[in-house]
């Protein structure tokens, strides 16, 4: 089923990892370009950016066909609709240059109050343009809760750092699958790319912050748990990876 918005997409030698597979980061900024597309070609109201609220991520389930390489070109289909008045899901197509969808993708955002921090009712604070122009024919996302660790097989310590805040001053959310392929071993991320996540997110990081990302691996399938130093969980993912070679055959 087509959605609202489409906007194409090509993977650039910049965003690559050594074996020319899409950056987990890229990735996720590239359903970003696809989302900011897809708002601004609504038309709302300008003062909208300036409400005292913002979007947060809470969940997200991606599914490729194979992992995105250097040079693949296409497009992303988005469009979204919201949920119990108190979530927005966002879908994301991934179309290869032929129009066929290679991938999908399910997203699941929090309107929040900055002041507060706290979720505020949909039909109360956006402009009426967001609800009008959702998609008329509903989908049904498809959500599927990261497993938990049952054993830690390694750790990695982080820190956040200023370059990694957004506009409005927490962590830009494609950060977190960043910080969980660090976790992830060396070996794989020469070799592999990603195909799947399943992501959920917890808590914000801010500035400053130290953080470990603890995983356990089985063959190419992992499970992250991304805690403070206090011990809060900040973010829990289950991904997988498939080598680039069997990939390109």
């Amino acid at each position: 089923m087509a959605l609202m918005f489409t906007k194409k997409f090509s993977v650039p030698r910049s965003e690559v990892t050594p074996c020319s597979a899409l950056k987990p980061f890229h990735l996720l900024n590239m359903f970003q370009d696809a989302a900011d597309g897809a708002v601004d070609a609504m038309d709302p109201p300008p003062d909208y950016w300036r409400c005292g609220c913002a979007w947060m991520l809470h969940q997200y389930s991606i599914r490729l066909d194979r992992p995105l390489l250097s040079g693949d070109a296409g497009a992303i289909n988005t469009g979204h609709m919201p949920l119990r008045d108190l979530y927005s899901v966002r879908r994301f197509r991934v179309l290869d240059g032929r129009g066929k969808q290679t991938g999908l993708a399910d997203s699941m955002w929090i309107f929040v109050d900055l002041a507060s921090r706290r979720p505020v009712r949909l039909s109360r604070h956006l402009p009426e343009v967001f609800m009008k122009k959702a998609e008329e024919t509903p989908f049904e996302p498809v959500f599927v809760a990261p497993k938990r660790l049952e054993r830690a097989d390694r750790s990695v310590r982080l820190h956040v750092r200023l370059g990694e805040l957004d506009a409005n001053g927490h962590v830009n959310n494609a950060y977190y699958l960043s910080w969980a392929a660090e976790a992830v071993p060396r070996d794989v991320y020469m070799s592999c790319g990603l195909v799947e996540a399943d992501i959920l997110y917890k808590h914000e990081a801010v500035y400053g912050m130290d953080l470990t990302v603890t995983t356990q691996q089985d063959g190419l399938d992992f499970r992250h748990e991304i805690r403070s130093d206090g011990g809060e969980l900040i973010a829990q993912f289950s991904t997988r990876w498939a080598e680039v070679g069997s990939a390109r055959s």
